[in-house]
């Protein structure tokens, strides 16, 4: 289920983004700028070129391109027939 950002408080909006950040960015040995990314993360969030997804299976928040969210779709879809 997509979350529309801007029904997030912006505590909760930066919270999801930098932990977004944090997860694509551990396996990194030089950390990179974490508050630019996340930056960078709330612009992409605030013009949708990224959206926020909400997995009602595992409870969990993820950012997703809308490419990514048009294959699951469609790969479900594709499934179920």
């Amino acid at each position: 289920m997509l979350i529309p950002y801007d029904t997030l408080s912006e505590d909760a909006l930066i919270a999801v983004a930098k932990e977004w950040v944090i997860s694509k960015t551990a396996d990194i040995e030089e950390l990179p700028d974490i508050e630019k990314w996340t930056n960078d993360v709330l612009q992409k969030i605030k013009v949708g070129e990224l959206l926020i997804e909400f997995s009602e299976e595992n409870q969990s928040v993820t950012i997703k391109s809308p490419e990514e969210i048009n294959f699951e779709t469609e790969t479900n879809e594709n499934i179920a027939r």
